[in-house]
């Protein structure tokens, strides 16, 4: 009788030491799954931050190179022409050095206006001052003079009255701009639309174009573009959110969602 006792004692401590080895072992496993999981999504996550890295980078290194491009172009250009035609001065007689100086006097008009061409490039002239919706607006009326394409733009009650600092209002321009800027030249669309709206604490802009579409699905699976990148980069450095919905011969249409604070939100009674 106590043999066969201690031989229960024996096979219950065999199955109890079973039970705890197979436990360590799940809860190995499991948090090694767990451990693996976590270390993936990191790495993903750091694949993500130096690919919108390298998207800054490279828009930097595009609007460099182009400012550059136009400040050779246009501005060296016109200052070589007025250097020479002060060189020309110097052998003229009197008589002959008013329509020269005249030539030059205009070329260096000509030179003021593109400066400020080029320094509204960089920052719309009517951001700090106007607001994000009124450039905008004079963008669209831009654009809707040439004759290549219908823009509608509209708002909700209020929403043109955001006043968004102004990191912030340049990024949501830079970002509709080069959405106008896609549909032109890649959708074959008609028309654009852009909507804001105030929900709470939000921001909303609603883009959307009647273009070609493209299959969402395979496009993930491709490196995005340098515009797309750049427009990805730009939201979430003002912690704006977005969704995008498109599809083959269906248009294109963009959801941001940027943050605001209180004081952001003009009085209408102002």
């Amino acid at each position: 009788m106590i043999d066969n006792v201690y031989l229960l004692i024996f096979y219950g401590v065999v199955l109890l030491l079973i039970l705890v080895a197979s436990f360590l072992l799940f809860y190995i496993r499991n948090q090694n799954m767990v451990w693996q999981q976590k270390k993936l999504l990191q790495e993903t996550q750091i694949t993500q931050q130096k690919e919108l890295l390298n998207a800054v980078i490279d828009s930097q290194e595009v609007e460099r190179k182009r400012i550059g491009q136009d400040l050779h172009d246009e501005i060296g250009g016109t200052l070589s022409a007025i250097k020479l035609m002060l060189n020309v001065v110097k052998k003229q007689k009197p008589e002959d050095q008013e329509d020269t100086l005249l030539s030059a006097k205009q070329l260096i008009d000509k030179m003021i206006i593109d400066v400020r061409h080029i320094s509204h490039d960089l920052s719309p002239p009517g951001l700090a001052v106007f607001g994000l919706y009124t450039t905008i607006e004079a963008f669209v009326n831009l654009i809707k003079n040439t004759g290549e394409i219908k823009i509608v733009l509209d708002h909700q009650e209020n929403a043109d009255e955001v006043s968004l600092p102004e990191r912030k209002s340049l990024a949501l321009f830079r970002v509709l701009t080069q959405l106008v800027d896609n549909t032109i030249k890649h959708a074959q669309a008609t028309e654009i639309k852009i909507y804001f709206r105030l929900d709470e604490h939000q921001l909303l802009i609603d883009y959307a174009d009647n273009g070609k579409g493209f299959d969402m699905a395979a496009t993930l699976n491709k490196r995005a573009g340098i515009g797309m990148q750049n427009i990805q980069s730009r939201l979430q450095m003002v912690n704006a959110d977005y969704r995008i919905e498109t599809n083959p011969n269906a248009g294109f249409r963009l959801f941001i969602s940027c943050p605001i604070q209180n004081e952001e939100i003009l009085d209408p009674s102002l």
